[in-house]
């Protein structure tokens, strides 16, 4: 009970803050305070929650402060990228347009690799299932399967990538959404919410294979 009452206060502290940004008149000094303040409170939430396993409610207070200035460190290096950009163009509407035109880019990438990755993954099974067979028929060396689970490990790698680029991506375009609920800007919020669904679809997609690739790794293993 203690520790979803710390949680909860970390999130009003952070919710409360997060409202103050919005009287900071100057845009690029706001977007770097919110994306400081969300990412002390993700840090802080996830920290604690990891403190809380390892040493109950002192951990989850320790963990909460750790992960809120971890947190913080990141937001704020995503705000401060997002401010910049948005600097770059003459007004709010060609911003906007940008970050939308990135969106679909992005979205069309992760589809493409989706479909290959696909195929990818068939090959790879259909590959162990012949070698787990090979090598229990003592018609295979061991060092086959391990040359094929150090494939299968390299391309999970991979993957988690482009879920870091997937998730970096959402991160950006929300805080264009934000931009653009904010400012009423009614079809380019319709046009980004789209794109963002999209892209946490493709994310999803990508977090799947991870877990078919690590089923696939599993049967390598000797």
């Amino acid at each position: 009970m203690k520790r979803i009452v710390a949680l909860l206060v970390i999130v009003s502290l952070v919710g409360g803050s997060l409202f103050g940004c919005a009287n900071i008149k100057d845009d690029r000094q706001r977007t770097q305070a919110e994306g400081a303040l969300a990412g002390a409170g993700g840090g802080a939430a996830v920290g604690a929650l990891i403190g809380a396993l390892i040493g109950g409610g002192r951990g989850a207070a320790i963990g909460a402060a750790i992960g809120a200035g971890v947190g913080m460190l990141a937001g704020a290096a995503v705000g401060t990228h997002i401010a910049n950009k948005k600097a770059e163009y003459a007004s709010e509407e060609a911003w906007l347009e940008a970050c939308l035109q990135q969106a679909r880019q992005t979205n069309e990438k992760m589809k493409t690799y989706n479909e290959e990755l696909t195929g990818q993954i068939a090959a790879l099974d259909e590959e162990s299932k012949q070698l787990q067979s090979a090598y229990a028929s003592k018609t295979a060396q061991r060092s086959s399967l391990v040359a094929e689970q150090k494939k299968i490990e390299e391309k999970v790698k991979e993957v988690n990538q482009q879920i870091a680029v997937a998730e970096q991506e959402i991160a950006g375009q929300q805080k264009a959404l934000a931009d653009a609920q904010a400012n009423k800007k009614g079809d380019e919020s319709t046009l980004l919410e789209a794109e963002i669904a999209s892209l946490q679809r493709h994310k999803a997609d990508l977090e799947e294979k991870v877990k078919q690739l690590a089923s696939i790794s599993a049967r390598t293993s000797v």
